[in-house]
């Protein structure tokens, strides 16, 4: 232990951060926590990462992702400094949350039932899947063309084939039968008797004789004896018309009918063919065709006894893409990694911010930096190289008395973290690494706070 004379100290933050974000874009808003003298608080992103890589859900809905935007701006906001636009990636990250749940209900919900269905139609150890098939349909190209090459060899007809010959015999029969029956009856009379009686004017007499009129004589002249009384009748009839009249009608139709027709059509075709060829191109390419198919089914049966592994990491594919999303929004939002004071803000609102440059400064004085020159002889130890058995950093204790005030009770101990040595052998540079806080946690020195030498002592052990 000895005593080494201070030259020059002076304090500076053990941490020091200048805040930046990792993309560009514009200052969208600024909170209280991001103005000068304002604490920071430390948001622990390994932590809040690892949160996101889990993947959590909604308890009791594997489907819906949980974090989504607004989920995040919830889980930050205590943490929030500044913050960049960023409605689009707010979409995108609504889109790819969606986009999960959607293929959930649809595919990867159903992973086991999936690979089972899977196995069952497109294993070639299964009776009855799309491999076996494919063997038993080309066994059904090669019989059917085996019996064809058979019937045109037979016939003689394995040439150019000149004119064809085509026979239609067509037979119709219709017939039919159609009845009506239909009868109207209609009666009727009219009778008319009639007659007209009447009675000219006649003279009934009474009381007296008339006498039996004679031939009139050419001059004919009567006279009546006695009082007579004369009235004048007239008489008429008239008798009713009657008319009766009867009409019957019967009908009755029918038809039948019967046609037959025969029809013979010879055809010549002047375009010549091979059908004996064109049926083994047909073969051939059937062949060419099932051979393309059972590659293909080959192929997609590979991976059918780690389909579920597959089915797994396409469905976390999906997840690292939601993952990505997340971060990428995260990454708009500036927080602090360590508990800090803001002593600088370089950006404010509206401003235009590109990646990597600085937004805000904040520092940590609850650790101070001493960086001190002073004069001592004497070694002063920074650890040990491996192999060697560790040895403790050098101790500094320092006593001052802080803006002329009484000394710091009880002194200032710190460790050496670096140390480098002037022309002068006597004279070192070193840094110390020291507590800043009092009982009360509050902060003992003031950032770039400078010693005065004449009321310092140091020692250093």
């Amino acid at each position: 232990m000895g005593t080494a004379k201070p030259v020059a100290l002076i304090v500076k933050p053990y941490k020091v951060s200048h805040l930046c974000f990792e993309v560009d874009g514009i200052l969208e808003v600024s909170t209280p926590k991001a103005e000068l003298g304002a604490t920071a608080p430390a948001f622990d992103f390994p932590l809040f990462y690892a949160t996101l890589g889990a993947i959590p859900t909604v308890t009791g809905d594997p489907s819906l992702m949980l974090f989504n935007f607004l989920q995040i701006d919830a889980a930050v906001a205590p943490y929030a400094l500044v913050a960049l636009r960023k409605e689009a990636r707010k979409v995108a990250l609504a889109k790819a949350i969606n986009a999960r749940q959607n293929a959930y209900f649809a595919k990867y919900g159903h992973i086991a039932d999936i690979v089972t269905q899977t196995t069952t139609s497109y294993s070639p150890s299964v009776i009855g899947s799309k491999m076996q098939r494919l063997e038993v349909l080309s066994g059904i190209a090669t019989n059917q063309w085996n019996q064809l090459k058979a019937a045109y060899t037979t016939d003689s007809r394995t040439g150019v084939v000149r004119h064809t010959d085509s026979s239609l015999s067509s037979y119709t029969q219709s017939s039919g039968s159609s009845t009506e029956t239909g009868g109207a009856t209609q009666t009727g009379g009219t009778t008319e008797t009639g007659g007209t009686n009447q009675d000219s004017v006649g003279l009934l007499i009474s009381g007296g004789t008339v006498p039996s009129p004679p031939v009139p004589p050419a001059n004919f002249s009567w006279t009546a004896s006695g009082p007579i009384n004369v009235d004048l009748e007239e008489s008429r009839s008239e008798a009713a018309t009657t008319v009766n009249e009867t009409t019957t009608v019967n009908e009755t139709t029918q038809s039948s009918g019967s046609a037959t027709q025969q029809q013979c059509i010879v055809n010549t075709d002047y375009g010549y063919r091979i059908p004996y060829l064109e049926g083994a191109a047909q073969f051939e390419r059937a062949q060419i065709s099932l051979i393309d198919q059972q590659f293909a089914q080959f192929m997609s049966t590979l991976n059918l006894p780690k389909l579920a592994t597959v089915l797994q990491n396409e469905f976390n594919n999906m997840d690292g893409d939601v993952y990505r999303l997340q971060v990428a929004y995260l990454n708009t939002i500036l927080m602090s990694p360590m508990n800090g004071t803001v002593t600088a803000v370089y950006k404010h609102p509206g401003d235009a911010v590109r990646a990597g440059e600085p937004v805000l400064r904040v520092e940590d004085n609850s650790t101070i930096l001493i960086y001190a020159t002073v004069v001592y002889r004497g070694p002063i130890v920074i650890g040990s190289i491996p192999p060697a058995p560790p040895i403790p950093n050098s101790t500094v204790t320092i006593q001052t008395n802080l803006f002329d005030a009484s000394p710091l009770a009880p002194p200032l101990v710190g460790t050496v973290v670096s140390a480098r040595g002037h022309s002068n052998d006597d004279t070192w540079d070193l840094v110390v690494k020291c507590n800043n806080l009092d009982a009360s946690s509050n902060p003992i020195f003031p950032l770039g706070y400078h010693f005065d030498y004449d009321d310092t002592q140091i020692t250093i052990s």
